[in-house]
């Protein structure tokens, strides 16, 4: 082998080397051991293993899977994250009017209020092709993905339900960013939150 050849391979051994440091650790960062969808490193993070696919799980009961947790980035052992006195699977980090829990079943992302990118967000669409739209189901607490929720031979958006006298095809939601259903229990953990308050700064006062 002549020098000049040794030197061409010398330069790309080189460059072969730098390539493998850079993929690497790009890999390791992505590794995901147990095929759950949910990268390794957030899965330590947290407590979750790696060795046992645990996507599909609902660590701390929210009624958000551990995979909609990863995909929302919200905590799988806390049922609420930011302390807001809304639960993870209600919160609704991309304002497309549907929350954590609905978008999983849906099949869309948490974090994208337009997931198949066709200029119509997330909320507007009509999974279920059943005339509702995604946000009114979210907001009235039917299913996303079932045109007839209760199975009583009535498509949803021709139930009335919240009772109020208006079909759920025309039933609009309140637009204050909170499933209905939930309200009441947002106010009160709201209100306790206000009284803890309260409660220390009277501590802090004596």
């Amino acid at each position: 082998m002549t020098a000049e050849m040794k030197r061409l391979v010398a330069r790309v051994a080189g460059v072969v080397l730098v390539v493998a440091a850079l993929v690497v650790p790009a890999v390791a960062l992505a590794r995901d051991r147990d095929h759950d969808h949910m990268r390794d490193s957030w899965e330590r993070k947290h407590g979750l293993s790696i060795h046992k696919a645990n996507g599909r799980r609902d660590a701390d009961g929210d009624r958000l899977s551990n995979l909609g947790e990863f995909r929302s980035h919200a905590d799988p052992k806390d049922i609420d994250t930011d302390d807001d006195c809304i639960t993870d699977d209600n919160e609704d980090p991309d304002r497309d009017g549907v929350d954590n829990a609905n978008e999983m079943r849906e099949h869309t992302r948490p974090l994208d209020p337009d997931t198949d990118n066709d200029g119509i967000d997330d909320g507007d669409e009509d999974s279920d092709h059943d005339g509702v739209t995604n946000a009114q189901e979210d907001d009235q607490g039917t299913d996303p993905i079932e045109a007839d929720s209760d199975d009583d031979g009535v498509g949803d958006a021709s139930e009335d339900e919240d009772h109020d006298g208006v079909l759920n095809r025309d039933d609009e939601s309140d637009d204050d960013g909170d499933a209905d259903e939930g309200e009441e229990e947002i106010e009160n953990c709201q209100q306790g939150a206000d009284e803890d308050a309260d409660a220390e700064h009277v501590g802090q006062d004596d």
